[in-house]
């Protein structure tokens, strides 16, 4: 019997350290992609400026597996039935909500058609006030550089080519235009971080089965020692 609960608390233990790493793994892909979109932001159409939303909401989910891990290993080794059922509870609507969050990424864009459209609209705006306001300058440059594009159209749309249509350390310059490319970019973004919110909860729904498991198996040694305790008593006191 003691090598069977030494087994399970193995499993617990070592499901609940996944679980943390797991955790690391959502928060560090939340900050990475806030901060990858939000650099696009200011070109992207109003409409749309909620596809930040979607890594945001990683960076708490990651953060708070985190934490029910470290939960999950204290209710393991310290065999507390309240702390593993709280937090069987709590992994297992945590699942829920990261489930529909990444579900809900694929859907962020909505038409592509006219999401392509209306991005457009915008990016021939801020390649045009290019000279002119500080805040598309930088956006141009950014997205020229990261994306290996150049211009609206492509290198004919400058009358002087900007430093980051160029190639680095070179004098060729980027051939393609960007505003496909930044479409695309938003879009695999997406896709990504979807898929990959959507993978990182499949564990978690493993924990919370085996974490349930083991709660079940808390209670049911509970109940079998109360048992014993009572049946030993009763002889103690000759009443059987």
């Amino acid at each position: 019997m003691a090598c069977d609960d030494d087994i399970v608390k193995c499993v617990v233990f070592w499901s609940n350290f996944f679980l943390a790493l797991i955790g690391i793994c959502l928060l560090s892909l939340g900050i990475t992609y806030k901060i990858n979109l939000e650099e696009f932001s200011y070109a992207v159409p109003k409409d749309y400026q909620n596809i930040v939303l979607i890594p945001v909401l990683t960076i708490p989910m990651g953060t708070l597996l985190i934490v029910i891990a470290i939960f999950g290993c204290y209710g393991c080794l310290a065999e507390k039935f309240n702390f593993v059922a709280l937090y069987t509870t709590v992994l297992f609507v945590l699942f829920a909500v990261q489930l529909t969050v990444g579900i809900s990424s694929f859907y962020q864009l909505g038409d592509m058609g006219v999401f392509r459209g209306k991005l457009n609209l915008t990016l021939e705006v801020v390649f045009q006030n290019y000279n002119y306001h500080f805040e598309n300058k930088a956006v141009v440059d950014l997205i020229q550089h990261r994306l290996k594009c150049c211009g609206f159209n492509g290198p004919d749309n400058w009358d002087v080519v900007p430093k980051s249509c160029h190639v680095t350390d070179s004098q060729d310059i980027f051939e393609q235009p960007c505003p496909p490319l930044v479409s695309d970019y938003i879009d695999d973004s997406m896709n990504i971080l979807g898929i990959s919110v959507i993978v990182l909860s499949i564990p978690e729904m493993i924990g919370s089965l085996v974490s349930f498991f083991f709660a079940f198996h808390l209670k049911h040694r509970a109940h079998a020692r109360e048992f014993i305790s009572i049946k030993d008593y009763t002889v103690d006191n000759g009443l059987l």
